[in-house]
């Protein structure tokens, strides 16, 4: 797994995640919304996708259940990026088929922990599939 599709509309905090991942070796595409999310999924499917939840024009929310109903994406990795850590957000997430939340603020240690366990969870299905 090497290849993440971040989407977060927040440029600094965008740019921030773009250099620790790129850092430890992952090939990163960005998106500001939702919507150009799905767009970058339709050119390159990703291995992994780090959407945040609260953002103007298509929420995460409504880009993971996008995601979910495409037959081609429906098994993508998605990891939920919310400032929100409260059990009707996770409950939500988890309905829509979440694999894993960050929370922000968010240590650099934390984000990677999160990355790397749906990487191991997704090799371990790919040699037994």
């Amino acid at each position: 797994m090497k290849r993440i599709l971040l989407i977060e509309d927040n440029h600094n905090l965008r740019e921030e995640i773009i250099n620790v991942l790129e850092l430890e070796g992952f090939d990163v595409r960005t998106a500001e919304n939702g919507r150009v999310g799905l767009t970058r999924i339709e050119e390159e499917v990703p291995d992994l996708v780090l959407c945040d939840l609260m953002m103007p024009d298509m929420d995460g929310y409504e880009t993971l259940k996008a995601i979910r109903s495409n037959p081609a994406t429906h098994t993508l990795p998605v990891i939920l990026l919310t400032a929100r850590d409260d059990e009707e957000c996770r409950s939500k997430g988890n309905e829509l088929g979440a694999n894993d939340y960050v929370t922000k603020p968010f240590k650099i240690p934390d984000l990677l922990r999160a990355v790397q366990a749906v990487a191991k969870k997704v090799a371990r299905r790919e040699r037994f599939a």
